[in-house]
């Protein structure tokens, strides 16, 4: 409905007057449906313009939707036959250029990727009943814009520093003739459009001929958490529109650069020649290389890139594969080292994809993942927020993101591997391998994971991928859509695990202005680690008072933030975590409404710290509830705030706490129970040993490499190991520090440690005494002969450290570092024997031969001497007679010369045998057979 004159005049004199009030987009009756969504506050008018009589004009501001504060505006209304026909908004003169996609989006039209250099600082408006114009001025560029319920369009002219004209034409849907009439009226290549134009942004040439641009990869040009009303009061900010599924290109592409558009155009169909090809680019810079035996077709370009000390050559390139079925991309380089005594650097990564997946339903193959590097090193998020942004990651998803159909193959590389902070750099003796997988399950969960191992001096082990859901798949209306970063890293040289996740601004559910957000993490520090034995596990964050360590991960708050309608939000958070000496949750409720000069508020939140270590609790709640208004008297506008708020705080032991009430005009607390700072409740020894595990597990032995058995072993112990005479390991640990560690019945100690506190109970400078013992069947064994390794880890210095038990140690302080809690024994190797030891009959006897035919002619005879034995056993003591006798000796010395001189090289030679001779008289179990000999 049309606004009348007469009441926006008398709206615009009690604006004069009041100061500030607010014009709602639908009271002017205007086609403002695409500027409602980014300035869904309306107008605010500040100062109304009464130095030409008769004329309908005023200054404001409008909050636009991802501006920190509020730009001001002219705006001018156009009137006929007593009712406002139109509306005119005018920007002047912005303190920061805006890209021209923002310009474009105001009017509804969702542009891509433009030129740096398209920027604009002046933007014109004018609305009436059934369309929206709009006219922007920038250095380089002039944008002009139209929209109606029915369709929109947008021109963008652009000069580039090299004085080429652009011309780019964006629409959000297709526009026939009548659509684009007045388009083809304008001078130069619009006046050569064709009869049609398909949604989408389109590069037009100087023939009229239309090129699409190539989508940037997240087209909300929203400033992410910088929405704002129109009192200045933060808006959640809205889902960013989640990239579209890759889609296989076979036509050429437009692609923004920093000075206008570079065009990638494959060889027509009839100019390609089956099998290799290799030509050099206009440019110079490198070599492009085709290969087509259909249905397979490889192409690509090869380039030099810019390359830093010690290295002089970094070449570099992309492959663009398609089977017709699956189409792909692969980004490489070889770097050449300037120094001698390096080796070269080289890396690949590849991306294979179907658009519609390959496999059943339940589950399908969207894409596969292969990189490797060789003296290169591949740097991971070290943000679960920022694995979007990881490359090889968004490339299952996105094959642009290494340098797909659509993208700049120079810029790719320049992309993976500038700058200080680049995702593959070079690095001597150091090794990469990434292996990925994109995936659908039922066709709604979709997701894409990639695994990667990074050896060197910071060797890592990873675990990265996002999964994503919407209900309902495939509607125009989505009710809910969830998407998750997973991260899972390894390190196991620095001894340091940690899995984290969180969710993306692309998640929210009932309404896509009803976001979610949140992370969760769990680290553990272990072994190498200067944080061994520390840990924390958290969801949505900390306690507020709480300070974590700055090693600590923090992720963000649980929650969601649900902007209705402009006028109401509702935001909602929560967070829980565990560390080494506390536990912490909780959680709160903001609802905010503004409408005009009225607004009114309602906060709710509840906090807990428990420390567990010695156990102790400090809970807060709070409430408070408020309404604003402005209002006018006599010719001064004042502001009237009213709240109620409570709030309590409880804490222990002992119990006490305190609440406080807190009304427009008065506050008070009142205070019940134990005071806060009423002294420090410590603990006796039968309250502290509570603390401490079961005895069972005070002190824990581990058997380890060479034990049997740990049973029952024939009438020994039920305690007893079982174990190799080989060798055998033990390892005892305490959750105790120990201050003296003693093996056997010594009176020295065999290691000590540092003396230690008992927090809870206010002691210091304790010492505590452990001693290691060890039987064999009842005997001692001397364990100072065994080799001993020491452990050291960090203990909870809430329960060993010092200070107040009533309060947390300070951020990075939690943990008392090389405390000695145990030791490993090896025992001594094992000595061989000289003699095999006695061996009885049994031992030697045969395995029986069960009858039948053997491989053996009955009826032969026997041939060649009979084996005999001396009388009497004689031949054993002639042995050992005569191995060692003098002429023995003479004998093998006069053949091993005769052999020397012969050339035959014996080596060193015993010229005595004694050993032989005593052997001699054990090793036999019956006397020898004998053959005569010659």
């Amino acid at each position: 409905m049309a606004l009348d004159v007469a009441q926006l005049r008398a709206r615009l004199e009690r604006g004069a007057a009041t100061g500030e009030w607010i014009l709602a987009w639908s009271e002017l009756g205007m086609w403002s449906t695409p500027l409602a969504r980014w300035c869904p506050t309306g107008l605010i008018i500040r100062q109304v313009d009464g130095a030409e009589p008769g004329r309908l004009g005023a200054d404001g501001v409008v909050a636009f939707d991802g501006f920190t504060e509020p730009r001001p505006v002219r705006v001018e209304f156009t009137e006929r036959d007593a009712t406002v026909t139109s509306m005119t908004l005018v920007l002047e003169g912005l303190e920061e250029s805006e890209p021209a996609q923002w310009a474009a989006e105001l009017v509804g039209v969702e542009c891509a990727q433009l030129p740096a250099g398209a920027v604009v600082n002046d933007v014109r408006m004018h609305a009436d009943a059934e369309r929206l114009f709009l006219d922007g001025f920038g250095p380089e560029v002039r944008l002009a814009a139209v929209s109606s319920p029915d369709s929109a369009v947008c021109g963008v002219e652009f000069t580039g520093q090299a004085g080429s004209t652009w011309h780019v034409l964006a629409s959000p849907t297709d526009l026939g003739a009548e659509q684009l009439a007045e388009v083809r009226q304008a001078e130069g290549p619009l006046s050569s459009l064709p009869a049609r134009l398909s949604a989408g942004t389109w590069l037009v040439l100087p023939n009229g001929s239309l090129i699409p641009v190539r989508r940037n990869r997240d087209s909300q040009t929203v400033r992410v958490g910088t929405r704002r009303d129109g009192l200045g009061r933060a808006l959640p900010a809205k889902p960013a529109t989640p990239r579209p599924v890759p889609v296989r290109r076979r036509t050429a592409v437009a692609v923004a650069g920093a000075e206008g558009f570079t065009v990638l155009a494959p060889v027509s169909e009839g100019r390609r020649t089956s099998g290799w090809g290799v030509g050099v680019p206009d440019s110079g810079e490198g070599v492009t290389v085709s290969y087509r035996v259909p249905p397979l077709s490889v192409s690509g370009t090869f380039a030099q890139l810019p390359a830093s000390p010690p290295y002089r050559t970094v070449l570099g390139g992309v492959l663009l594969v398609d089977t017709g079925t699956i189409t792909g991309s692969a980004v490489g380089a070889y770097v050449v080292p300037g120094e001698s005594g390096m080796q070269p650097s080289v890396f690949g990564f590849g991306v294979l994809g179907a658009d519609k997946g390959i496999g059943p339903p339940p589950f399908q193959v969207r894409g596969i993942a292969l990189g490797l590097g060789w003296n290169s090193r591949l740097r991971l998020p070290e943000e679960v927020e920022g694995l979007a942004d990881f490359p090889f990651l968004a490339a299952l998803d996105d094959p642009g993101a290494i340098g797909g159909a659509d993208g700049d193959p120079v810029e790719v590389l320049r992309t993976l591997t500038a700058g200080e902070d680049a995702w593959v750099q070079p690095a001597q003796d150091e090794a990469w391998l990434a292996a990925g997988l994109a995936f659908s399950c039922f066709d709604t969960v979709f997701g894409r994971a990639l695994a990667a191992v990074q050896t060197g001096p910071d060797l890592a082990f990873a675990l990265l991928g996002i999964g994503s859901a919407e209900l309902p798949r495939g509607g125009k209306k989505k009710y809910a859509k969830a998407e998750i970063a997973l991260e899972a890293v390894l390190k196991p040289k620095s001894g340091e695990m940690r899995l984290s996740a969180a969710l993306t601004p692309a998640s929210f559910v009932i309404d896509p202005n009803c976001q979610l957000r949140g992370g969760a993490s769990l680290c553990i520090w272990y072994g190498p680690s200067e944080q061994a034995g520390d840990f924390v596990f958290s969801l949505g964050g900390y306690h507020p008072n709480y300070v974590p360590p700055a090693h600590y991960p923090v992720p963000a708050r649980l929650g969601f933030d649900w902007d209705l309608a402009g006028s109401v939000t509702v935001s909602g958070d929560a967070y829980f975590a565990v560390t080494p000496s506390a536990v912490m949750l909780g959680g709160g409720l903001d609802v905010q409404f503004h409408s005009g000069a009225l607004r009114a508020w309602l906060t709710a939140g509840v906090d807990a710290l428990i420390q567990w270590k010695p156990f102790a609790f400090d809970m807060g709640l709070k409430v408070r509830v408020g309404v604003q208004a402005r209002v006018k008297i006599v010719f001064v506008t004042v502001s009237i705030t009213i709240e109620v708020g409570v709030s309590l705080r409880i804490f222990g032991p002992p119990t006490g706490g305190e609440a406080t009430v807190h009304l427009w005009f008065i506050s008070f607390t009142i205070r019940f129970g134990a005071r806060r700072d009423s002294g420090d409740d410590l603990l006796d020894w039968d309250g502290f040993k509570d603390m401490l595990p079961p005895p069972d597990n005070l002190v824990r032995i581990h058997p380890g490499p060479g034990l049997i058995s740990d049973g029952a072993v024939g009438g020994g112990s039920d305690e007893a190991w079982l174990v190799s005479s080989a060798g055998f390991t033990f390892t005892i640990d305490s959750a105790v520090p120990i201050t003296e560690l003693y093996l056997d019945d010594a009176t020295t100690p065999a290691e000590r440690g540092e003396r230690v506190g008992v927090r809870p109970m206010g002691e210091t400078d304790r010492t505590s005494t452990q001693r290691v013992t060890l039987l064999l069947e009842g005997t001692p064994v001397l364990l100072a002969e065994w080799d001993g390794t020491y452990q050291r880890t960090a203990v909870p210095k809430s329960l060993w450290g010092t200070g107040s038990p009533n309060q947390l140690p300070p951020p990075g302080e939690q943990l008392v570092h090389e405390q000695l809690t145990g030791v490993q024994l090896v025992s001594p190797a094992a000595e061989n024997g000289a003699t095999t030891g006695y061996i009885s009959a049994e031992h030697l006897a045969f395995d029986p031969m069960e009858p039948g035919v053997v491989p053996l002619d009955a009826d032969a005879e026997p041939t060649g001497p009979v084996p005999g034995r001396l009388p009497g056993g004689e031949a054993i003591g002639r042995i050992a007679d005569t191995v060692d006798a003098p002429a023995q000796q003479a004998a093998r010395g006069a053949l091993a010369d005769a052999l020397g001189a012969a050339g035959v090289d014996l080596g060193t030679l015993d010229s005595e045998l004694p050993g032989y001779a005593r052997v001699s008289q054990i090793s036999f179990t019956a006397a020898p057979l004998l053959v005569p000999a010659g």
